[in-house]
């Protein structure tokens, strides 16, 4: 089960997504201990302004000592205010992509925080623009004219070549802060485990929609593709070390603004057709049971495949995960873990052997990701296998106690996987332990 303070913080959460005008009754009984722990979680999940929007007036919360108010009102406020700055410096540059003749689909960021209430409580570090490959080259090119640096500048140390168009690369400003990920393609062709999700977007830039932010028209993924794509980019995250609260936020305020127009019969084709239905099932029964999220309000309409949602083993998980799977070093050398398994299925492989060969793919990688976490291999390709030794040497100098971890945390979110119908178990079935995933936390 969840803990008190988890219980607080997912009614606190609720709260802010449904406007509600009392703080949670559930604040009430909270000890300073509990406190600090509910501003802890908000901080791990990018919540921290949302959370205290909601309790910052509280006469519980005024209660608390002067330190520990001022620490949470300061974070908050400059998280909000940062948010401010970095969607003005975005849609002055989204504009003047469009000037160029560009017109990108924003993903995600901006496009979900205009969902919520109060937009700038939901922060978000970076925006996510999904563009044909044909305008990379114009696309790189205003970047560094405007002083921005490539953040994965070895994989295009002597700038763009011929038919050499990258599928992500990241954009930053040093001054400014300001940060974007161009996409070509909305997920890795390397990988394995979710590559070949690209399929169901094949064709988004024939039916865009548009969005108003700020008296500003975007374009944006359609509705129904938007939606299915917040669940893949989730599925991503939880395969690599785990997805957090928020991201089940921005599903619940997408179908809470658009339920209406989304088809859900493509919706749940698409979830069957990318085995992901399931995993949406009880996503969503996160957002029922503790968000105060309605099917019948919202207009969405349930999967017609009937399977009992039992996601306590995947809300536990996803609190202990933080907003993208990082809150543990444990938990972040796991990910090669669960990709492996996602990889390779669990017909033909146990528990011991996903573990194996995910510590092996952890330790000795692609070619193509050593480059780009290792700039000198890339320069200098005849130094690979000095970045293949220093990787494994990086490993072997960690405690035992750490190794030990991020097997563990590994090998029981491969039950997840199971579970959660994402892999097949041994016997063919789908259906994972009924405890599966479940992590030893403190209460």
């Amino acid at each position: 089960m969840i803990t008190e303070t988890e219980t607080v913080f997912l009614a606190v959460i609720r709260a802010f997504l449904t406007e509600e005008k009392a703080s949670p009754a559930e604040i009430q009984a909270l000890t300073e201990k509990q406190w600090n722990h509910l501003f802890v979680l908000a901080a791990q999940h990018s919540l921290l302004s949302a959370v205290y929007d909601v309790v910052g007036k509280a006469p519980e919360f005024a209660e608390l000592s002067d330190e520990l108010r001022r620490q949470v009102k300061t974070q908050a406020m400059q998280s909000v205010l940062q948010q401010v700055s970095r969607t003005a410096l975005f849609l002055s540059d989204e504009k003047e992509l469009a000037h160029l003749g560009v017109q990108p689909l924003v993903m995600k960021g901006i496009v979900c925080r205009n969902l919520y209430p109060k937009p700038d409580l939901r922060p978000s570090g970076d925006e996510d623009l999904l563009i044909p490959e044909k305008d990379f080259a114009a696309v790189d090119a205003y970047f560094m004219r405007k002083g921005f640096v490539r953040d994965k500048e070895a994989a295009m140390p002597d700038g763009i070549k011929d038919g050499d168009i990258p599928e992500e690369m990241g954009y930053i400003h040093p001054k400014t802060g300001a940060f974007y990920e161009i996409h070509t393609r909305l997920f890795s062709t390397e990988s394995s485990a979710y590559g070949y999700l690209n399929r169901a977007f094949s064709d988004v830039f024939a039916h865009p929609s548009k969005v108003e932010v700020q008296g500003q028209s975007i374009f944006t993924l359609e509705e129904t593709h938007h939606l299915f794509y917040l669940l893949c980019h989730s599925l991503k995250h939880f395969l690599h070390g785990g997805v957090g609260i928020r991201q089940v936020c921005d599903m619940v305020q997408m179908i809470r603004v658009y339920g209406r127009k989304i088809d859900w019969e493509m919706f749940w084709q698409l979830c069957e057709e990318y085995h992901m239905t399931c995993f949406c099932i009880n996503l969503l029964d996160i957002g029922e049971r503790y968000l105060g999220f309605s099917y019948e309000a919202s207009g969405a309409v349930r999967a017609v495949k009937k399977l009992h949602p039992d996601s306590e083993a995947l809300l536990i998980d996803i609190l202990d995960a933080g907003s993208f799977g990082k809150s543990s070093a444990g938990r972040i050398h796991s990910a090669n873990i669960t990709l492996y398994a996602a990889e390779t299925g669990a017909e033909k492989h146990t528990a011991e052997k996903h573990t194996a060969g995910g510590i092996w793919k952890s330790l000795v990688p692609e070619a193509s990701y050593m480059k780009n976490k290792y700039p000198y291999a890339a320069r200098y390709p005849f130094l690979l296998p000095a970045a293949y030794v220093q990787r494994i040497l990086k490993w072997l100098g960690q405690g035992e106690k750490e190794q030990k971890s991020s097997i563990e945390v590994g090998a029981g979110r491969v039950e997840l996987l199971k579970k959660y119908d994402m892999i097949r178990t041994a016997d063919g079935k789908k259906r994972g332990d009924a405890h599966a995933g479940r992590i030893q936390r403190e209460k």
